[in-house]
């Protein structure tokens, strides 16, 4: 709380200004609508700061609505699930620390008079009309949201009192401070590189070494799920159906046979869509039919056994998740529909070495490349002669020689977290060996107001951890609430 008000001028508009504002502005959350079950009077005292039920709905009010904008889907979840993700004590906590400042402002002896609580209200473009303060639209705003204009304009003189007191704190970083920041981040090396590539390694594998490595990895090389189904396919009738059932379904299913021009179409102009329509229906009712049975074992379709299942990938996702036994109700599938059953999956099926040969002699072959790349590269260490690939910081983007971009940066975090001069990194395919011969501290930062920000952040988050155990010792917190206890 107390870095953002160091962050932000504005910070009653932060606070309490936007809990008493924003929902006059949304009007997405009614009074009332959360209940808190604390009972009457105040919820929690910070030295000789009450916090008050009504202070601790609107800041609570505050959090859903912030929640509601920022979270996909937030406004879906009922009372229940948003009292479970804690928001009420996030919102008491943040009273608390107002609360703190609060005291600390009154033993200061600071205040704040009525003359600038009007003055900050009547700033308001919500309750001006025609570019002036409008009283009558003020109260009617404040009536009409459930407001006593006694509470809304005690919250605005706390977040004015905050303001005042968030103005005697540090709010910058010296020049000093931003350069001692931004220093060892202009760190730059310059190396020599030397690539190895698991290619060159001079590997042998004997068919025996081959089938040692598969009995000892067998359990890595399995067969894909096989599927046992039972299946039934409904396709249309190929008959020509009976013209007194086609206008019956075309009376009953009109919205389907509107014209681009939204115009009903005529049944002769329909006659060929209602005639395909109608026959897709009857195979559906077919198919309910049959579902029902085989699901209650009247029916006993040949079983067929599936390595690589042949329907759309929606349906084979569905069967994939199936349990044995269970039967999937009519799918649309090739202008017809299919029942399906789960007699069995078996999916523990291990592969015979002859099956896993190949992806066999894949693995031992890179773990064996891998080890060369290892030896090879401590051989070649203490007398490697590189390419020389110049200035490198951690800020480097793009290719070096043969590595492409996401290698480059797997090496150059490597080197910058290591302390050694020289070493070397194995990457998948290959291994890089460097040496560092410069280091200096020339390098151009590419974001320095953004350097200059998380400076002043660094620099608020210290003061923070100062004031705010200083102020806890000196201002006792006693909550009421027994549900907001720790």
């Amino acid at each position: 709380m107390i870095t953002w008000m160091q962050k932000h001028k504005k910070y009653l508009v932060v606070t309490i200004w936007i809990s008493t504002i924003a929902f006059i502005a949304a009007g997405m959350i009614g009074w009332g609508q959360y209940s808190f079950s604390l009972g009457g009077g105040s919820v929690a005292k910070v030295g000789q700061v009450l916090i008050t039920q009504e202070e601790l709905e609107m800041e609570y009010k505050r959090l859903v609505d912030a929640y509601s904008e920022s979270i996909p889907n937030f406004k879906e979840l009922d009372a229940k699930q948003i009292q479970a993700m804690g928001l009420e004590k996030t919102a008491l906590n943040l009273l608390i620390n107002q609360a703190y400042l609060k005291n600390l402002a009154l033993d200061l002896g600071m205040g704040v008079s009525d003359a600038e609580v009007v003055a900050e209200i009547q700033k308001s473009k919500m309750f001006q009309k025609d570019g002036r303060f409008d009283e009558v639209l003020y109260k009617q705003l404040l009536q009409q949201n459930h407001y006593r204009p006694s509470v809304f304009e005690e919250n605005i003189k706390n977040a004015l009192l905050l303001q005042k007191i968030s103005a005697l704190f540090p709010k910058a970083t010296t020049p000093l401070e931003q350069n001692a920041f931004a220093y060892p981040l202009q760190l730059q090396d310059r190396a020599f590189i030397k690539i190895l590539y698991a290619k060159d390694a001079p590997i042998k594998i004997e068919e025996s070494a081959l089938k040692t490595y598969y009995d000892q990895h067998k359990s890595a090389y399995k067969l894909p799920p096989s599927y046992t189904l039972a299946v039934l396919k409904i396709e249309p009738s190929t008959g020509t159906p009976d013209l007194e059932a086609l206008y019956k379904h075309y009376q009953t299913h009109k919205s389907s046979y509107m014209g681009a021009d939204g115009k009903l179409e005529d049944f002769e102009h329909a006659k060929s869509k209602v005639a395909h329509d109608y026959l897709q229906a009857q195979a559906k009712e077919r198919a309910l039919e049959q579902y029902l049975a085989l699901k209650k074992g009247k029916l006993i379709p040949k079983e067929q056994i599936f390595s690589d299942l042949p329907y759309s990938e929606e349906i084979n996702a569905q069967v994939a998740k199936m349990r044995p036994g269970e039967v999937l109700k009519p799918l649309a599938y090739q202008e017809g529909y299919l029942v399906l059953k789960l007699v069995k999956k078996s999916s523990d099926m291990l592969k015979s070495f002859a099956q896993a040969r190949d992806a066999v002699l894949d693995a031992l072959t890179r773990e064996k490349q891998r080890v060369w790349l290892q030896e090879e590269a401590h051989k070649e260490l203490k007398d490697f002669k590189g390419s020389d690939i110049g200035a490198i910081s951690p800020e480097f983007q793009g290719s070096i020689q043969e590595l492409d971009p996401k290698q480059a940066k797997e090496l150059i975090t490597y080197i910058f977290k290591r302390p050694d001069a020289k070493g070397f990194l194995v990457l998948e395919d290959k291994a890089v060996l460097y040496q560092i011969y410069k280091q200096d501290f020339q390098h151009t930062l590419q974001n320095k107001p953004y350097l200059e920000e998380m400076a002043s952040d660094f620099k608020a988050q210290d003061f923070d951890q100062a004031l705010v155990s200083m102020l806890k010792s000196k201002y006792p917190i006693v909550i009421y609430a027994k549900n907001l206890q720790e």
